[in-house]
């Protein structure tokens, strides 16, 4: 199909070429504005998405032993965020594999789910409608880790964050 279409440009080209350049010429600023126009838009998303923040830490003492990772969530965004999504990745100091066990991850409402995840999938997520500038504490489960270490050699890092705006 595109050969014919190739072919039909070349031949209006010989016939009319001064307007069919012109048509060309149209057809590709077009094209262009189009494309800036997807990139801005883009752009300005993954912006937004980074005005909103999820830090972890492991704090039984703040939060219970049962759901001993606090996640702070906050909205830097001049926009409502209805829903906060993200994973996390957990590593021991030195290294960079990731041991999470995703087999046994918990869900977002504190029991073993049923569905399985990834290192790519977000398990974990709050409906609190946050405000711009508010902050949000939340608690939640951990995974179960594939070494047992001292939780002083553990780092918590919050992956694959994705933020719903109003």
């Amino acid at each position: 199909m595109i050969w014919a279409v190739t072919i039909v440009i070349i031949v209006l080209l010989f016939i009319y070429p001064k307007q069919t350049g012109l048509l060309l010429f149209v057809l590709l600023v077009g094209i262009c504005i189009v494309a800036l126009i997807d990139y801005l838009v883009s752009y300005q998303k993954e912006k937004e998405q980074k005005l909103v923040s999820v830090a972890v830490s492991y704090d039984p003492s703040s939060c219970s032993k049962d759901s001993p990772l606090s996640f702070k969530i906050k909205n830097n965004s001049k926009k409502i965020v209805n829903k906060v999504s993200w994973n996390i990745i957990v590593t021991a100091k030195g290294s960079s594999s990731n041991i999470v066990d995703y087999e046994s991850f918990p869900s977002y409402q504190g029991e073993y789910s049923t569905r399985h995840h990834s290192e790519s999938s977000t398990p974990y997520s709050t409906h609190k409608i946050l405000t711009p500038g508010e902050l949000f504490s939340v608690c939640y489960k951990a995974p179960l880790v594939r070494e047992k270490l001292p939780s002083q050699n553990i780092i918590w890092k919050v992956s694959n964050k994705y933020s719903e705006f109003q």
